[in-house]
């Protein structure tokens, strides 16, 4: 029994450690003075799984890095900016997921999380990729507040070594 919980884990783990978040760039607006740089620093790193937190306050860029296995999801880092009364705009993230879906309709799924996105890119070959974890780099447009984005327009997408 000990065993099938260790193997269990181990599996679980293993998935968990190729399906997350890594980086995530958001433009923020109407973050003008240091207190309010503060306050979007402090919600980001309150996110689990957040590792590193820049806040340039004179473009508005906020960059989180993230550790390895986590299961952040994009809900949570629209809501550190949208509790605190600013406005998120474009996202640049960079993911790691399996793709579901066709060939004419692939999906990104973020495992570990709700997160799907249907995928719309620069016309890479996506279909021998369905199946596979897979790394993505690319833009999540504004959603209207308390929303997620539905798709990812991908830059650039691999498969995961």
């Amino acid at each position: 029994m000990k065993g099938i919980l260790l193997l269990s884990l181990f599996a679980l783990s293993s998935m968990a450690a190729h399906a997350e978040y890594e980086q995530v760039n958001m433009t923020v607006f109407g973050m003008d003075c240091a207190p309010c740089a503060h306050a979007i620093h402090v919600s980001m790193t309150g996110i689990k799984g957040v590792n590193k937190v820049n806040v340039d306050l004179n473009t508005g860029l906020v960059t989180v890095q993230l550790t390895p296995g986590n299961s952040a999801a994009m809900q949570q880092f629209n809501q550190a900016v949208e509790k605190n009364g600013f406005t998120h705009k474009d996202a640049k993230v960079v993911v790691r997921g399996r793709i579901s879906g066709t060939a004419s309709s692939p999906v990104l799924e973020v495992t570990g999380t709700n997160d799907k996105y249907a995928l719309v890119g620069n016309g890479a070959n996506v279909a021998s990729l369905i199946g596979k974890t897979v790394t993505v780099s690319g833009t999540l447009p504004q959603a209207p507040r308390g929303k997620v984005p539905d798709t990812l327009k991908y830059d650039s997408i691999a498969e995961a070594k």
